[in-house]
């Protein structure tokens, strides 16, 4: 890769991409809201020639561009592959954070104030499922507030050094279901008792106090978590040298819904409020309530 750090920010309307590119100017970024994709190549290329002053850029790209959002993938794609130095930035939010959001602020949904709105959430989705699923880092802003926002975006993707934090994200998921594509690190706890054979249990999942108990006290889970945790004390660190901003560590079981979820809240929570982490936790096969 070469040339100046390009950024594309894209996600869910009400996901706070907004805030995102405001800090990001904040920062010395050049921003530009609303690319159109057709435009993407011409810009790319203008601030990567030898005469540009751009170091740095952050671009949106949402569902604003209309048709045009079924080529993003592709025209961007083929930018990397070109040797740009670009990484797509997706921010998402639960659908109930989402609604609450418009709610607050009455916005209309930017595919329509005719369409009502849980159906345009639900259409948004869908038309950059292709995008989100080339992400390069993922950002789930349905517990973050406008100023955690802003620390995050200001930490993850500010100068390197002083004091810049890793954006550490917990991803649990069932191998039933494929592989989740961001994974760095990839564990596998389908050795751990399944709570899912358990009455009482097979209708919670990981989060409930119940199945976490279960869980950690199934036969080697206790010894499995300190080796984790050992583990990734030591890697983490030789990450943060290389300066990587992120790392993405997923951990699977059958469905996605009990032994890894619970997995996933426990180590996650070791590393959360302490050293140079910025803690993310995602269960990918559990559906939004």
């Amino acid at each position: 890769m070469n040339g100046p750090e390009l950024l594309i920010i894209s996600g869910y309307s009400g996901s706070g991409k907004t805030t995102v590119l405001r800090t990001l100017e904040d920062m010395g970024y050049y921003t530009v809201d609303n690319l159109p994709v057709d435009l993407l190549p011409s810009f790319v290329h203008l601030v990567s020639t030898s005469g540009s002053t751009i170091g740095r850029a952050a671009m949106v790209m949402d569902v604003r561009g209309g048709d045009t959002v079924v080529s993003y993938p592709q025209v961007i794609r083929s930018l990397k592959d070109s040797g740009y130095n670009i990484s797509v930035v997706f921010l998402e939010a639960s659908l109930d954070a989402l609604q609450k959001r418009f709610s607050e602020t009455r916005r209309s949904h930017p595919i329509g104030p005719s369409v009502p709105l849980i159906e345009a959430l639900s259409l948004e989705r869908q038309l950059l499922e292709p995008l989100r699923e080339m992400a390069d880092i993922y950002i789930d802003t349905s517990d973050l507030g406008y100023h955690d926002l802003r620390k995050l975006a200001g930490e993850r993707f500010g100068v390197s050094g002083g004091g810049a934090k890793m954006l550490l994200s917990f991803v649990s998921f069932g191998f039933k279901n494929g592989l989740p594509k961001e994974a760095d690190i990839v564990l596998d706890v389908r050795f751990l008792e399944n709570p899912y054979f358990i009455d009482g249990l097979r209708d919670k999942d990981g989060r409930d106090p119940q199945v976490s108990a279960f869980v950690e006290n199934a036969e080697g889970a206790a010894e499995f978590l300190e080796h984790l945790e050992s583990f990734l004390q030591y890697l983490l660190p030789k990450y943060l040298s290389e300066g990587r901003g992120y790392l993405t560590v997923a951990i699977g079981c059958t469905g996605g819904r009990h032994r890894s979820v619970a997995v996933v809240e426990k180590v996650a929570q070791s590393f959360r409020d302490s050293g140079p982490f910025w803690v993310q936790i995602r269960h990918r096969d559990i559906p939004e309530v």
